[in-house]
């Protein structure tokens, strides 16, 4: 029997969720989950490793590397077929307060809230 999915900690919804090609109606669409979304940003973006994605994220590394090979082949699906890129979903929450390594994070929900005054 497989294990239940752990929920995954995410620091912040993305502004954007569609991204469609120009030129034309995408006639399809893959979905990327926020969490999918999160392991993006977190190792390509941020330039994080894998282990430090795991930690901030609270899953483990290869439950990271599996996150990041799914994601990746969606989002070459979408722009080798030209398909609509969707960002929602996952079994995820934000998490729940500023932590110390996120101090100096430009995408941390905390310091997005601290701006807009919430």
């Amino acid at each position: 029997m497989a294990r239940p999915q752990k929920c995954r900690c995410i620091c912040s919804f993305p502004n954007t969720t569609c991204f469609e090609p120009m030129g034309g109606q995408a006639e399809e669409s893959v979905t990327l989950g926020y969490d999918e979304y999160e392991t993006i940003r977190l190792l390509d973006y941020e330039k994080f490793s894998q282990e430090q994605c795991a930690q901030r994220m609270n899953v483990s590394r290869p439950t990271v590397t599996r996150m990041y090979e799914i994601a990746r082949q969606k989002i070459a699906d979408a722009l080798v077929n030209g398909k609509r890129i969707l960002i929602s979903g996952g079994d995820v929450f934000l998490c729940p307060k500023m932590k110390p390594e996120c101090r100096n994070a430009a995408h941390c929900c905390h310091r997005v809230k601290d701006r807009l005054g919430d």
